[in-house]
């Protein structure tokens, strides 16, 4: 009887919370989904809005959502493949099958005399350990620096490395990418998938404050960190990173290509950044 009379008891206890629930916080999902889709069209209206033709990844690395505008178009990568290049680097280094310190003595047939960097001017005969090449190639889209860490770690090598990480529209051999796939890796970069934790906040400070600030970070305020890496190629004009702001960080992975003013296009990048940064703070 005790029994029966608490099974009641607890059941009419049960029935009453469940009808006065209102008083616990709740998880407004209709608002957030409705504040996704405003981000998705206010990207798709300013793209559409734009001279050439832009791909675009975008993705929410707090709650998975995710959208792309031609994201799956295949494009000349330029200097994105450092990213790859120096992924591959860093994923060796963790597992201790290369070293970092180890040192390379620049060559004179190893000079990229074309494009961006420093090394092309007085690199000849200089000692650098690899993660100096690495920083390099990030910081200052070095072409030496990266071409000397692509005959270190062979170009084959990281393009198996690269299908591994289901990078399956990207060549190394072709310099071809996709925004997808280069929010893919930097997804898997920022959640420590490429490397071990000390190795990715190296990785990722490399991606700071970089001599090219003038696209995805254009228009931010200092608080608003931006892992990123660019990459430039006859009308293309490209930039994919990490925007950290608020510990709600986001993808944002943006190629074009039929640009007609370069200047333009880098400025248009970093509008499109802004525009998505506001839209889903709101």
């Amino acid at each position: 009887m005790k029994m029966f009379a608490s099974f009641i008891f607890y059941s009419i206890f049960l029935l009453f919370l469940g009808r006065n629930l209102s008083f616990l916080p709740q998880i407004d999902l209709q608002t957030k989904e409705q504040n996704a889709q405003e981000v998705k069209r206010k990207a798709q209206q300013f793209v559409a809005s734009q001279k050439g033709m832009f791909s675009v990844y975008y993705k929410d690395l707090t709650t998975g959502r995710e959208f792309g505008i031609n994201e799956n178009r295949v494009l000349t990568g330029a200097s994105l493949n450092k990213l790859m290049i120096v992924s591959y680097l860093y994923h060796l280094a963790a597992e201790d099958k290369i070293d970092l310190d180890e040192k390379v003595v620049i060559q004179k047939e190893d000079v990229q005399d074309y494009g961006t960097g420093t090394l092309r001017y007085n690199g000849v005969g200089e000692t650098l350990s690899l993660r100096s090449l690495a920083q390099l190639a990030l910081e200052k889209s070095d072409n030496t620096a990266g071409y000397v860490l692509g005959i270190k770690l062979n170009m084959e090598n990281i393009e198996k490395y690269a299908k591994n990480l289901g990078l399956f529209s990207s060549s190394m051999k072709h310099n071809k990418t996709t925004a997808k796939d280069m929010g893919t890796i930097l997804d898997l970069l920022y959640n420590g998938k490429i490397t071990n934790k000390a190795y990715t906040q190296e990785f990722l400070d490399f991606l700071k404050d970089t001599d090219f600030e003038n696209r995805l970070p254009r228009f931010f305020e200092e608080d608003v960190v931006v892992y990123h890496k660019i990459g430039d190629a006859i009308n293309m004009v490209h930039d994919v990173g990490i925007i950290d702001a608020e510990r709600k960080p986001f993808i944002l992975a943006v190629l074009t290509t039929e640009i007609v003013d370069e200047e333009e296009a880098k400025r248009a990048v970093g509008e499109l950044a802004k525009i998505i940064y506001e839209a889903r703070s709101k």
